[in-house]
């Protein structure tokens, strides 16, 4: 594939992503469904490409998320969790697997950390006076929920998808860009 081809392509990507995130940001409980469906797309394109192309993919929709989404935290959880976590699990699933886990955990739960105190710091929301005395669990609880969906999405989602399209769409898609 010659590099007009990928540049367009990765054009394109920026856009669905872009896309993806604004259209399903309206609609409140999407508020991280969003971003790990964008976050697949730059998925895609570490399988397709290299993570080179999808580290691009994922510094201009980032971008441009900040800049364009009305729900701004859909684009701090887009930058900070989903959008570059497939381009560096790439780098991670070299690694010996306990050591692969420990690390992937360790870069999910600081992005957890670092989106928190920007939703307290900058944004203002306070999660502990939302919900009175339960309030002071939040944290761990969102912790703990976080952990486990990252989990799921890491082990289940994307590996079950990395699956699909090498199986189905890697062909269409090589032979439609040739």
């Amino acid at each position: 594939m010659t590099h007009t081809k990928k540049t367009a392509l990765c054009g394109v990507f920026t856009g669905l992503s872009l896309a993806l995130m604004w259209t399903l940001s309206v609609i409140p409980w999407m508020d991280y469904t969003a971003p790990a469906l964008a976050g697949m797309l730059v998925f895609v394109l570490v399988l397709h490409l290299n993570w080179r192309w999808a580290a691009a993919v994922y510094v201009a929709s980032s971008v441009l998320a900040a800049l364009l989404l009305p729900n701004k935290s859909v684009a701090v959880i887009y930058i900070l969790v989903f959008g570059g976590y497939p381009v560096l699990r790439h780098a991670l699933q070299k690694l010996p697997k306990w050591f692969s886990w420990l690390c992937k955990f360790a870069v999910f739960n600081a992005a957890m950390v670092a989106s928190y105190y920007f939703a307290v710091l900058l944004l203002g929301i306070d999660m502990m006076a939302d919900f009175g005395w339960f309030g002071q669990f939040t944290i761990l609880i969102v912790l703990a929920l976080g952990n486990l969906t990252f989990f799921l999405y890491d082990a289940v989602i994307l590996d079950t998808f990395a699956l699909i399209y090498r199986k189905r769409w890697q062909k269409k898609l090589q032979h439609l860009l040739k």
